[in-house]
């Protein structure tokens, strides 16, 4: 059976998280013949290919490009590398829901030209996680309401989000001149807005991000987005 959707996980060297994060990719409520993992990896040398042979997972796939062109390269090849009809970004640190690609599915389903985006929690320890895994809402998480609505290009964060993979296409994917972290899934949001692809917004399509970012990194990310620290 062909994949209905395929999810797209760039990595580099993250083999530490992706033993809890590929697993519960595996273990999605959606039939695992609907849907495919493509791990695009770009150069791992931490044993993520020994990692991929003991998982043994029969949906996914290992694609390693020639050329280490970064995150937006790496996401491309797996737009590249996609059978699915729609097409889920995720990341190497972040922990899915177990109904998170039926949650994308549904609303792509009910309307096929538009794109999705879920609720992403930040979570700075899996202790954490298992904390509020069974409660995202609690403690002002869900910071764009609990009910399905239209979202600005802004918010097209492929930490949790999805799309058409013709509309990727037909807009030329991620721009590949972006070399430092961040901003290249806003440029890519508002190129699908701007093709007449909406962003809808769906807080049951719940991914964990595993990450916690220290003062230092986050004034590293306004200095590259051209905000003054």
């Amino acid at each position: 059976m062909t994949p209905v959707i395929s999810v797209v996980i760039p990595t580099f060297n993250r083999r530490e998280t992706l033993e809890r994060v590929l697993p519960l990719l595996a273990k999605q409520t959606l039939p695992a013949d609907q849907y495919e993992l493509l791990l695009c990896d770009s150069g791992s040398t931490d044993g993520t290919t020994e990692l991929v042979a003991e998982l043994a997972l029969p949906n996914l796939r290992h694609i390693r490009p020639a050329e280490n062109r970064g995150r937006s390269g790496a996401r491309n090849a797996g737009i590249r590398e996609a059978t699915g009809e729609f097409v889920l970004f995720t990341d190497a640190d972040i922990l899915a829901s177990p109904n998170l690609l039926e949650e994308h599915l549904r609303l792509h389903r009910a309307r096929p030209h538009s794109a999705v985006v879920g609720l992403e929690v930040q979570v700075n320890t899996y202790e954490e996680y298992e904390e509020v895994r069974d409660n995202p809402y609690d403690k002002g998480r869900h910071l764009h309401g609990r009910n399905d609505k239209e979202m600005s290009w802004l918010f097209f964060l492929t930490g949790n989000a999805s799309a058409p993979r013709q509309a990727l296409l037909d807009v030329g994917g991620f721009d590949e001149n972006f070399t430092v972290y961040g901003h290249e899934d806003l440029e890519l949001g508002y190129r699908l807005q701007k093709a007449g692809y909406p962003i809808l917004y769906n807080a049951k399509a719940v991914n964990y991000h595993w990450h916690p970012v220290p003062f230092e990194e986050r004034c590293d990310k306004k200095w590259h987005s051209g905000v003054a620290t």
